[in-house]
């Protein structure tokens, strides 16, 4: 977040606004919707960054923290949009990915750094196919956006295995990361890999924990009453 400097003071500033007409309306405007920094509101309208800041926190709007400036940078459009009023199956539906999730799923934190990935990893089919419908169905989630990563055994045709994969879960392969190979042998016929599914979005990874934390919190208030 940008801290204002005492070097201008509000007379000054209000003289470098004067004519520019910057309103409440256009700022929320270029800067929520938009996305757009300060520096390319003040570049637009021909003026200082910082009056532009002092402006907004007059006309009381609240601006991006590090972090959240962070996120905007690399994240102008949002890649997902959540659903709401959810019927019966779509609520099932919520509930049975969460479900998988809490027991399956993991971030992808390389090192010391912040997670910023929701990854789920499995071999079932089934449990991959209904987190796929849960990403797309109920979080809204842009299909570009989904990474697959598979983990095989040295003996496997990895170039098989993604196209495998790729119409079982109806993702392209343009979409597969590159393969992560054991030194294991493998002896089954009907093995055909782990599949991690990734989405590198912060904001979701951080939705989905909360859900899941809700659905935990409620889960034991009913087995405590009954």
């Amino acid at each position: 977040m940008i801290e204002i400097k005492q070097s201008f003071t509000d007379r000054e500033i209000m003289q470098m606004l004067s004519n520019k007409n910057i309103t409440r309306k256009s700022l929320e405007e270029m800067y929520y919707k938009r996305k757009n920094t300060l520096q390319q509101i003040a570049t637009e309208f021909d003026t200082h960054i910082f009056s532009v800041a002092r402006l907004m926190d007059q006309y009381g709007l609240k601006r991006r923290n590090s972090s959240e400036a962070t996120y905007n940078r690399f994240n102008k459009e949002e890649c997902f949009n959540i659903k709401g009023n959810l019927n019966g199956k779509e609520k099932l539906l919520k509930e049975t990915a969460l479900t998988l999730y809490w027991c399956e799923g993991t971030g992808d934190r390389k090192g010391d750094k912040k997670n910023t990935t929701l990854a789920f990893t499995n071999k079932d089919i089934n449990m991959l196919r209904i987190w796929i419908k849960f990403l797309f169905e109920i979080c809204g989630l842009k299909r570009d956006k989904i990474k697959i990563r598979l983990y095989l055994h040295k003996n496997q045709n990895g170039i098989k295995l993604i196209k495998y994969w790729s119409e079982i879960l109806d993702i392209p392969v343009s979409q597969f990361e590159n393969i992560s190979y054991t030194n294991k042998i493998s002896t089954k016929e009907d093995y055909n890999g782990t599949v991690k599914i990734k989405v590198h979005n912060l904001k979701l990874y951080l939705l989905v924990k909360n859900w899941i934390e809700d659905l935990r919190k409620q889960l034991l208030e009913e087995c405590q009453s009954g």
